[in-house]
């Protein structure tokens, strides 16, 4: 098997689209939750609906673990073979700790190595070994200009060059998709950062650079009642939407058409002024009729007859 750097270009055609595992798992399982018509998720606000299918459901990983295929067709000059490469994205595992920190996308890959072919003087067969790499971890301080606080917190070398390349950690939490993000602390944080900017509660006492950040941070501004579902989890805003409908007092039903009654009267469109219009008619039942009819009629006009 050759190796990877002496494959050649045939083509400058992109890889085939495919459908990782990962995405079609998500894809699915939502799938089975929106099938009830009676679930809460329906009762959801459009605009999380929205964000959560575009963001976490239908949204692509960006590469981290691997490098993707940048054509469709190479050539092995070992082998003299054309071969269609395939794009077989690597997803890690997802651990507790990540949603404690920033890891910039990282993940705890699992995989296999080869056993060392010999060991001293005796040769040992090759197997293939289960391991498990791990991030570089280390705590490091970042700043928030929106909320104007210093936070130590566990990251990566590749979440702080992010950083960098965001030009700082308030755009790197707003700018970047949150399925890169891949944290509950980056979201808890995105979603404070959106509520500041929504209320303008930052910067209280210096209204310059209260101004300054607000247009700087402008076009990340939403609705309050929207940045508050921004980060919570399916299961989560649905806890939130079943909070908010209970927390409303019921209503009797009589008050209700005591209103309609009084809108109808006040509009003159209910014409009903004595009670016996307000009492039910009454129908004689033809059911016997229609059953039995056909064979007693007959028998009756024989029996009128002199």
């Amino acid at each position: 098997m050759s190796l990877v750097k002496n494959l050649v270009n045939l083509t400058k055609a992109l890889p085939r689209p495919v459908v990782t595992w990962d995405k079609a798992e998500r894809i699915r399982r939502n799938e089975e939750i929106w099938k009830n018509p009676d679930s809460i998720v329906h009762r959801l606000p459009e605009h999380y609906k929205m964000r959560y299918w575009k963001n976490h459901v239908l949204a692509d990983r960006s590469p981290i673990h691997y490098r993707p295929p940048t054509t469709r067709y190479v050539w092995d000059p070992t082998r003299n073979v054309q071969i269609e490469v395939e794009n077989y994205p690597i997803v890690g595992l997802h651990t507790p700790e990540q949603d404690e920190g920033l890891w910039g996308g990282e993940r705890v890959v699992k995989g296999w190595r080869e056993s060392k072919p010999y060991t001293k003087k005796k040769v040992l067969p090759r197997h293939w070994l289960p391991i498990l790499w791990f991030p570089k971890l280390k705590f490091h301080i970042v700043y928030s200009e929106i909320l104007d606080k210093y936070m130590k917190i566990i990251v990566t070398e590749r979440a702080l060059r992010l950083i960098d390349s965001y030009c700082g950690l308030d755009f790197y939490i707003l700018r970047c998709p949150e399925i890169d993000l891949d944290s509950k602390f980056a979201l808890i944080l995105k979603r404070e950062m959106l509520l500041a900017l929504a209320r303008g509660d930052f910067y209280l006492d210096n209204e310059e650079k209260r101004n300054y950040i607000g247009a700087k941070y402008e076009e990340f501004r939403i609705p309050e009642g929207e940045a508050e579902w921004v980060g919570l989890t399916l299961n989560e805003a649905a806890a939130k939407q079943q909070d908010i409908e209970e927390s409303i007092k019921p209503e009797p039903l009589k008050y209700k058409l005591e209103r309609e009654l009084v809108a109808k009267l006040e509009s003159g469109t209910d014409l009903k002024t004595t009670e016996e219009e307000f009492v039910p008619k009454t129908e004689e039942s033809k059911f016997g009729d229609k059953l039995l009819g056909k064979y007693l009629n007959p028998l009756a006009e024989r029996l009128r007859k002199p």
